[in-house]
């Protein structure tokens, strides 16, 4: 049966750039035709001949309470400015019904950096314990601004370095499509801070002066900013008599799975997502009448994307196109939503956006790029590229007429997994990890020592001295917080770990590079050619066919090390074979040009349990047949990082040398005990798998999201603990079932006291009243936490439960924390049709999935 996808529009937009503050100002800015990129006071002390565009805005945070100003980053702040901007002009700011169904998604490349500056910077003394509690997670902006605006639809952060805020507009693009929402908030991010400026600076492809696309001397400028667009069902916008800006017509990413850095010089991924674009739009490349490119300056990318145009329309010659970087430089992670709204302002002018200080054009560079001077022309359709570090393409095609277009439909699919793959401390497959679970004699793996560099107990024992000595930790944590050296990390004896120890890479992959191959992506890998087994998916020359999607929480940990070490003592020396090996997409680009998978892909970076946001975002890239597989996963690998340092200072994680004293939902929590690994599986349509001979292994029947709004509180659990209680009731709407039809509950708390507080009080009341005996389990005990992975890993066995309609006990805890709950504590051999999942992100971001056998 046909669905008609739904007409998203427009109804709000925010900007903050070189240019100005404002959409008034950004518009008139355009149209004098200013170029923001100057002489950068903020990096000459290091680099010489330092230039960029640069936000030196006076902002007004004025609504803001100040002590919670002084916790945020730019990044936040940025982002909170252009996004309540955007929900002003569109006429939400006020509308807390919609708020409550509105969810956000946020594109940043360099977020959580700004709070640890004063240690990269050699100004230790400068450094905010409060900044780093609330802004030194990768994904805080997305908690912190959606608390301020009350947001409560769930929030998301991709993180695909230079396409990160055109990927977010199509996911919102994408989840209107599910009729959760009616309304959505894309927003891209981002202050540049030394390490990326360091980084284009040692590559040698920062341009003397400002940067002229696709002419003179090659070059980019970097750029820094922030926008927000409000997306919109059509119908619900013109119920309300919302003003509509613009229709996003359709949306498409790709992978090159070609190179860590360089595209692909046949342009096969540029080519792919610029048609994928327009088949999900429907429409034609006769019917484009401007491409606003992604046209950074260098001169592999302006060559590469030319090529692309000639093979994409039959007169690319007679195509307008243009580089907007020419007046605001390269935003990075904001670029592509700054270049939309660009776009947004100034065509209802009829007036095409020219790519400035054009001169002699460079070899194959032979295209109609506006140059010089806008040019008046009516635009009805036209194409937003972008490409990123890692292969990552995007491509969005926007009306300038919404309505006019007729809509396009496609065949829902059910969502079905037919293959999983797994590493971790108890096994290095899927299968070994089960048999280790449903093993009756198993003894608790033997945790791994953790050992510290000594550049980092050198600057960790620094850090810890200027935070006594400014008396930080008891201004934050309360009471007299005092260290004693015995105590510290280094020198505890129980201080181990969930590792995976004795890999063996060649012994489960047909090709492996151990020169390319980070700890965490070669547990993402071996773990993803494991879910392609097993699904009987052997990939070809139809690597365009397959979709990944990658959850991170920390990331590449041993490789950013590396990196940011490198800025000491001179950032003009630092290692450039680290910097892009040090990005969050980093994991994926390597699994992708491994495999050859080049179907959408993107990564998140939500923070704890990211890749359960891979799995909705996957979820809804299958169901609306936007491609027939997609791989999800997410992959945490084991480093002594200062993090790690600060986690077991503040007592966040139990300090032990046994596994079993790691008791998820006990009555004495302790925190929890980290472990690393990866989980990949792939979804398809049941009757696809079925067609090519393939068992489906279980059937995601719906899910739901939401956040809370209490990130600065850590005391309002109950509000916490109501909103993953919403993310459950919508998980309920979306599947058509009830709690009564619930068989088991699956949380995957990491077991410090206010996760499990929160997830228990959710489960009580949607249980409590109706379903009060429903089993509940949680296996993270087993593993480790291996944060970005354990809903994965929770799923994963709860599929093998499905199969064998038993269930094995909670593992070590010995006296449970509440009495109300039905736990699992002895094995039970029960009829399990429908298998609730639950988690959480350390932000107060909340999931559910139905699982049916």
């Amino acid at each position: 049966m046909k669905t008609n996808r739904k007409r998203v529009v427009i109804t709000g937009m925010g900007i903050l750039s070189s240019l100005a503050d404002s959409l008034g100002g950004f518009k008139q800015a355009l149209l004098n035709k200013t170029c923001g990129v100057a002489d950068s006071e903020r990096f000459s002390k290091w680099f010489d001949n330092a230039r960029a565009a640069e936000v030196l805005h006076d902002i007004d945070y004025s609504d803001i309470p100040a002590d919670i100003v002084e916790a945020l980053d730019n990044a936040a702040l940025w982002a909170y400015k252009v996004s309540k901007d955007a929900l002003q002009q569109a006429g939400l700011e006020k509308n807390t019904a919609c708020l409550d169904e509105t969810g956000m998604i946020v594109g940043v490349s360099s977020a959580g950096t700004e709070a640890f500056l004063p240690l990269f910077e050699q100004r230790i003394q400068d450094f905010s314990l409060k900044k780093a509690m609330y802004s030194g997670g990768f994904a805080s902006c997305c908690s912190s601004v959606s608390t301020l605006l009350g947001l409560k639809g769930g929030v998301e952060l991709v993180a695909t370095a230079c396409t990160a805020s055109p990927n977010a507009v199509g996911m919102a693009y994408d989840y209107i499509q599910n009729g959760k929402s009616k309304t959505m908030l894309a927003v891209g991010t981002e202050p540049i801070y030394l390490p990326t400026f360091a980084g284009f600076y040692a590559l040698n492809v920062m341009h003397e002066d400002s940067c002229t696309p696709f002419s003179g001397h090659s070059g980019m400028s970097i750029g820094e900013g922030a926008g927000a667009v409000v997306l919109e069902e059509y119908e619900h916008a013109v119920a309300r008599g919302a003003t509509i800006y613009g229709e996003i017509l359709a949306y498409a990413t790709s992978c090159d799975a070609y190179h860590e850095t360089g595209p692909d010089p046949r342009a096969g991924g540029a080519v792919q997502v610029m048609l994928k674009a327009m088949q999900n739009a429907g429409v034609t490349p006769e019917q484009i009448d401007y491409v606003n490119v992604h046209g950074t300056g260098t001169e592999a990318n302006d060559r590469i994307e030319t090529l692309a145009m000639k093979k994409v329309f039959p007169d690319a010659e007679k195509m307008p196109v243009s580089s907007t970087k020419s007046f605001f430089g390269h935003n990075i992670g904001a670029a592509g939503i700054v270049e939309l709204i660009a776009c947004l302002v100034t065509l209802p002018e009829k007036k095409l956006l020219p790519t400035l200080k054009f001169g002699v054009p460079r070899p194959n560079c032979d295209l109609d790029y506006v140059p010089n001077a806008f040019r008046e022309k009516d635009v009805g359709i036209f194409m937003k590229n972008n490409y990123a570090f890692g292969g990552n393409n995007c491509c969005m095609i926007v009306s300038m007429r919404p309505g006019a277009t007729p809509q396009t439909t496609y065949d829902a699919k059910r969502v079905a997994i037919s293959g999983f793959g797994a590493v971790s401390a108890i096994g290095h497959t899927f299968n070994e990890i089960l048999e280790y679970i449903w093993a009756r004699d198993k003894q608790p793996v033997a945790l791994s020592e953790v050992k510290f560099y000594d550049d980092t107990l050198e600057e960790a024992h620094e850090l810890l001295a200027t935070l006594t000595e400014t008396r930080q930790f008891e201004a934050l944590l309360g009471g007299e917080f005092t260290i004693n050296d015995s105590a510290l990390p280094e020198n505890d004896v129980n201080f181990k770990t969930f590792q995976v120890t004795n890999l063996e890479p060649r012994k489960h992959l047909r090709r492996f590079d151990p020169r390319k191959a980070t700890r965490g992506g070669t547990f993402a890998l071996i773990a993803l050619a494991e879910a392609l087994s097993s699904a009987k998916r052997k990939i070809k020359k139809d690597g365009d066919e397959l979709g990944m999607v990658m959850g991170m929480s920390r990331g590449p940990q041993e490789t950013t090390y590396k990196y940011l070490q490198s800025l000491k003592p001179d950032p003009r020396k630092v290692r450039t074979s680290e910097f892009p090996g040090s990005l969050m997409n980093s994991i994926a680009t390597f699994c992708g040009i491994s495999e050859g998978i080049k179907g959408y892909t993107t990564t998140l970076a939500t923070g704890e349990n990211a890749a359960l946001g891979a799995l909705t975002y996957g979820y809804e890239i299958v169901r609306q047949q936007l491609q027939p597989q997609v791989l999800v996963g997410g992959a945490d690998e084991y480093f002594p990082s200062m993090s790690l340092y600060m986690d077991a200072v503040t007592q966040k994680i139990h300090r032990t040398a046994e596994a079993c004293d790691y008791q998820i939902y006990g009555q004495n929590p302790k925190g929890f005990v980290p472990g690393e690994g990866a989980c990949m599986l792939l979804l398809e349509d049941p009757e696809a798998a079925k067609a090519r001979g393939v068992d489906v292994l279980a059937e995601i029947a719906g899910y739901g999201k939401s956040n809370s709004n209490s990130y600065f509180d850590a005391t309002q659990l109950s509000e916490k603990a109501e909103a993953m209680a919403l993310a459950i009731a919508r998980a309920f709407a979306d599947a058509g079932i009830t709690a009564k039809e619930i068989d088991l509950v699956c949380g995957t708390s990491n077991g410090a006291d206010a996760s499990t507080q929160v997830e228990l009080e959710a489960i009580w009341q949607t249980f409590g009243q109706v379903n009060p005996r429903v089993p509940v389990v949680n296996y993270n005990a087993y593993f480790g936490f291996v944060e970005s992975s354990a809903g994965l890993m929770n799923l994963a066995v709860l599929v093998d439960c499905i199969k064998k309609q038993a269930v094995p006990a909670i593992p070590y805890t010995e006296a449970f924390c509440d009495e109300r709950i039905n736990f699992v504590s002895a094995p039970l051999q029960t009829t399990l049709r429908n298998v609730l999942l639950t988690g959480a992100t350390e932000g107060g971001n909340y999931y559910a999935f139905i699982i049916r056998g």
